[in-house]
């Protein structure tokens, strides 16, 4: 596993992908021409294939609730999924305007995940930004961790770079049919 720290400027803007820190480690993921990136708290970033965002006043795609939107995506489809919610109170209240966030419905952050490892295909890529680098399920291995410093008094943000290690649908869809016989299945 890497770890790198970055120097992460100012951070005054509400626009996460338009920082410096966001470009430079959004450069390091393995994105060529047909990948496909979803990103479920996307604001005005068209950085990914396909957007959404709970607010209609944005340039995203879907309008809709993150959970939502992300049960609605068929399995495995993504190559990237980037997890980027407003993680404090603070960024919420800035962003929508409202206290609660996604870190204060309980379970809500953990079904997300769920659905995330349902549409990521294997070897998918999760860049989780946060204050944390949570490992949420068991498929998730980690490849790449960013301490992003702001100075002063301001807290660090921690993005962390998780590989979908979970076997295709297909893999197990083989185990099944050949069950019954007296060999070793696998990849």
């Amino acid at each position: 596993m890497i770890i790198k720290r970055i120097q992460g400027g100012t951070a005054d803007s509400i626009e996460t992908h338009k920082s410096t820190y966001f470009k430079q480690i959004y450069s390091d993921l393995p994105i060529l021409k047909d990948t496909i990136i979803i990103d479920p708290f996307a604001r005005n970033c068209e950085l990914a294939t396909i957007t959404n965002d709970i607010n209609p006043d944005t340039n995203a795609n879907y309008c809709m609730d993150a959970l939502d939107f992300l049960c609605m995506l068929p399995s495995e489809m993504a190559d990237i999924v980037i997890f980027d919610p407003p993680f404090s109170r603070t960024q919420n209240k800035r962003k929508y305007g409202e206290i609660a966030n996604v870190y204060t419905k309980p379970g809500y952050v953990k079904k997300c995940m769920l659905q995330i490892i349902r549409i990521l295909k294997p070897n998918g890529v999760l860049m989780k930004l946060g204050y944390n680098s949570t490992r949420h399920l068991p498929a998730l291995e980690l490849n790449k961790l960013y301490i992003v410093n702001f100075g002063g008094n301001r807290n660090d943000v921690i993005v962390s770079i998780w590989i979908n290690k979970q076997k295709p649908l297909s893999y197990y869809m083989k185990l099944k049919r050949d069950s019954g016989k007296n060999c070793v299945v696998g990849e």
